[in-house]
């Protein structure tokens, strides 16, 4: 059997050499397993059978060994390898173990509440969090009585320029019309040409009244495209615009 052993411990050392790189991790560790549960039934059989071990053959004598070293109940001190091995049964067990818990006990009973005296001890030397208030009414309570000053308008070349509306902008900026609106007149006014829709507008921003506006329409604008006949509600809403420019 040691020769058995001693083979196949030789066979797996070898196959461990051989293993090389990452891949053969899985594989190495499965070897060296082998490798120590072989080793550890070398020496548990050097240990309990005095150098000689059974063969192979004699399975038997071999777990014989192993039960009588796992089962058999000893009374006697026994000693091997230098080594001294104490039998204790259960009274004695009960005999050593109550007064080491007994002793135990005692030293619990007599030692100081250290937490409960340390707690001040504590106290000086943590101090404890300061809250402040931190109220908005309290941080913004000098800014209640500030005094309120009315806007001052700007003034240019030493006159107050008073802010004009939106409508006031748009007349003196000239004629503001919708894009609805201006495609409906290129259409049935002005024959579809965008370009004459657009040198009349520019005319007519240019012109300081509405009459003198409603003029130059009758005179020089309507001519060219057909007197609008039959246009009567596109021309009414063009001269609305344009009289709003002027008011």
């Amino acid at each position: 059997m040691k020769k058995k052993l001693e083979s196949e411990l030789i066979s797996i050392a070898h196959r461990i050499l051989k293993l090389k790189g990452r891949e053969d991790v899985i594989k190495m560790h499965a070897e060296a397993t082998v490798l120590l549960e072989k080793l550890t039934v070398l020496k548990f059989a050097y240990e309990n059978t005095d150098g000689e071990l059974p063969s192979m053959s004699d399975q038997g004598a071999f777990y014989g060994m192993i039960d009588s070293a796992f089962n058999d109940k000893i009374s006697d001190n026994r000693e091997i390898d230098d080594r001294l091995f104490i039998n204790l049964d259960e009274k004695e067990d009960d005999g050593i173990m109550e007064p080491a818990i007994e002793k135990i006990k005692n030293m619990v009973a007599f030692m100081p509440d250290i937490v409960q005296d340390s707690a001040p001890e504590l106290d000086n030397i943590i101090p404890k969090p300061q809250y402040h208030k931190n109220d908005l009414e309290d941080l913004t309570a000098d800014y209640k009585n500030m005094p309120i000053f009315d806007p001052v308008p700007k003034e240019q070349n030493g006159t107050v320029n008073d802010k004009k509306s939106l409508n006031d902008k748009l007349k003196n900026g000239g004629l503001s019309i919708g894009l609805n609106d201006k495609l409906a007149f290129i259409k049935h006014l002005f024959e579809g040409n965008g370009a004459d829709y657009d040198r009349v507008i520019s005319q007519i921003n240019t012109i300081g009244s509405f009459s003198e506006a409603k003029q130059f329409i009758e005179s020089m604008v309507k001519p060219d495209h057909n007197g609008w006949a039959n246009k009567e509600e596109y021309e009414t809403r063009f001269m609305e615009i344009i009289e709003g420019k002027f008011n």
